[in-house]
Formats: C-alpha cells, structure tokens, sequence
C-alpha cells in the first residue's frame, strides 16, 4: 500500500480522541468511515466533529469545501465495523484503553477488512508488537499515537511493532504529515513509547511528594509554572483523567518496572470517584468552564523544578540507549506532546556531576531504581549538541 492509494479511512472510536482523528483525516480531504458501538456516541461523535468544522470554517481556519464535504456525506456514520473497514485503505482504531477491548476490536478489523490495508492502533502505552499478534497481517500493522485534541495537538508517534514493515511505518509517517502532523518514530516498541515514558517516573515521583512529603498538589504546579510550564503536572493529571493516568502507571507497573504504579492519593481519589475534570474534581475542583483557580499564595518554594526535569533527562536518555529514538527526538516529543522545554535542552545548562549526584541521592532516599543515572547522564554525553 502507499500513500498514493489511500482514498478512505476508518476511524473504529468516536470518542473523545477518536472524533478528532477522523475530523483531521476528514479536513485533509479523504473520505471517512466512523464506527461506534453505541448511536448515542456515534451521534455525539458527529455532532462534536460538525461543531467544530463550523467554529474553524467561520474563523477562517479550514475552507468552506471541507465543511460542505462533511454535510455532504464525506463522513459516513455507522455501528457496523465490518460495514466501517471494507473497501478502506487506513484503518485507525481508537477504542479506550483496555486491552480486551483492543483486542476483540482488531480481530473483528483483521478478519473484515481488504490483506493489504493498513491498520494503526492509537495507545498510549501498550506494545503494538503484543496487539498485533491479534491480526493476520502484523506487518501492516503498526502505533499511531495522537495527542489530545487530536485537531490541534501537532504531535503524533509512529510505532514499530517487532513485525512491522519499513512500507507500512512509512505510509503512516505520509499520511500523518500529510495530515500536517509532526511525527516522532520509535524505532522500537518500549512501554509508554517516547513523550507519555519521559513523563512516567515523573509521575512517580509527584505521587511521593505528595503521599510521603507533605507537599501539595498547587506546590508541586506553581513551582513548575514559574519555571515556564504552561499547565502544573498535577492540573494535567485532572485534564487527561486521574484514572488514565493511573492506568497507564499500572501498565509500566506490570510491564516496564514494578516500581511504578499510582500513589496512594490517585488511587484514593479514584475510590472515591473524583478522577479530575470530567467529574468535577479531583487533585483540584474543577469549574464547568476554564481551568481551576490555584492561589498563588500556596507556593512555598519546596518543590525544586530542577528534579523533575532531570528525571525526564534520564529516562529520554534511557530511550537514546535502547535505541527507541534519538535525544533530539526526545525533547520534540515533550515540546510538541506535553507543551514543555524538551529535557534534554534543560539539562544542558548543568554539568553531568550535577545531575549525575541529584539523580543518584533520589534513588537513594526513595529507594527507587528508576531514577538511578544511566550512562549517557554520568558520561556527560548529552552536553554534545
């Protein structure tokens, strides 16, 4: 298959990250096929995407064609996935992150759709090479992970699984900057893949600082906000879903180190049923429009912003050792995926017996292996631009 080819795609998932996938496949001009489970989401899902295309159309920002396509009957709703996956070229499954669901789905995809269509799993975590083994092609399959939201998020890796072509990483890459995405390549298929397994241990290390460190969560954000992030890690963890958070944490937990998993306070909240934006609440109480107000007045200038952006040095140098990709690489993921300094750009400013000390007195004090210095951290290897 190449690009050349692609005529139709399938997007299996109109939910939050699924409806922006096929409206940016949608706004680049190819015909698309959205399956739901449910006519209740199928409906939510076109009805959000149809709003959206209004909102950019009247600003300017998309032409009128690509709003009278979607009127027209360039987006085709429908329940049947067999119906969704016949006759496409590209098929993106976006169902939510739980393996059996996964699974099932791409079954039904594999024994449904033409031999050399090529189907992208959109996770943020879990091993495409695993997920593969469930189609009859593996070689065509591959990761195709979109940040949220889909429409405005430029950022999108592209996943080797251990069977994947060169033909089909490749098709992928096209379409996504055709697609006017910017694309990271994990050349390999490693937990997490690149931008969500720098940020990882940093959740780890949150979760510490809260459970055992008396620090708060609007600390532990302002401090990182007056160090020119954009949004704290913890208001993050509200936006994205405490229970997505965690879930991803557990998944590291079963397959990457046992040292990870949600803290005691995620897992709490999570019991009591406030899991951050979508409910409400969470680390913060959430208004019904905006962001949520943090007092200034509660930074004490504890929590050092220098650790946490160590941290992510050392595990996006974890990733250049493995081969996964390389240091640049990295910190394109974290600018354009988490809107932060790339980390490796941060910890130019200091030495390697700097960090290398920081690094090995965390895991010293919180017994964590995790945040041990790796070679290319002590070597001083990624001072060499």
């Amino acid at each position: 298959m190449t690009i050349k080819e692609l005529k139709t795609i399938a997007v299996i998932g109109p939910g939050d990250i699924g409806h922006g996938i096929a409206q940016v496949a949608l706004m680049t001009g190819y015909q698309v096929n959205l399956c739901g489970r449910r006519q209740e989401s199928l409906d939510q899902g076109v009805g959000r995407i149809g709003a959206s295309l209004e909102k950019l159309a009247s600003k300017g920002k998309i032409s009128g064609e690509v709003l009278e396509g979607f009127r027209n009957g360039k987006l085709k709703a429908t329940l049947s996935l067999e119906e969704a996956v016949k006759d496409t070229q590209l098929i993106i499954e976006a169902v939510p992150e739980d393996l059996q669901i996964k699974i099932d789905v791409l079954r039904r995809i594999s024994d449904s759709c033409a031999e050399d269509a090529v189907i992208a799993t959109n996770t943020s975590s879990m091993s495409i090479t695993m997920l593969a083994e469930n189609v009859a092609h593996p070689e065509n399959m591959a990761g195709m992970h979109y940040f949220n939201p889909a429409v405005l998020m430029k950022l999108v890796e592209v996943i080797r699984g251990d069977k994947t072509s060169d033909e089909t990483t490749e098709f992928i890459r096209a379409y996504a900057e055709r697609a006017g995405k910017t694309v990271v390549l994990a050349k390999k298929d490693t937990p997490g893949f690149i931008a969500n397994r720098i940020v990882a241990p940093v959740v780890v290390y949150n979760g510490l600082c809260v459970d055992l460190g008396g620090f708060t969560p609007a600390d532990i954000d302002l401090s990182m906000m007056k160090n020119g992030q954009k949004m704290g890690p913890m208001e993050l963890a509200d936006y994205t879903g405490i229970d997505v958070t965690s879930s991803c944490q557990e998944y590291y937990h079963l397959h990457l180190s046992e040292e990870y998993g949600p803290s005691e306070t995620a897992r709490r909240l999570m019991k009591e049923g406030h899991l951050g934006k979508k409910t409400g609440s969470g680390y913060y109480v959430w208004p019904m429009t905006g962001r949520p107000k943090i007092d200034p007045a509660l930074y004490t200038g504890r929590y050092d912003p220098d650790i946490p952006n160590f941290i992510q040095a050392n595990e996006a140098c974890k990733l250049y050792e493995e081969g996964v990709c390389s240091l640049e690489e990295c910190d394109l993921a974290i600018r354009l995926g988490y809107n932060m300094e790339g980390p490796i750009e941060y910890i130019r400013r200091f030495e390697p017996e700097k960090v290398t000390a920081v690094l090995e007195g965390l895991a010293e004090q919180c017994h964590k292996e995790i945040f041990r210095p790796v070679d290319t951290i002590r070597s001083g290897v990624y001072k060499q631009k």
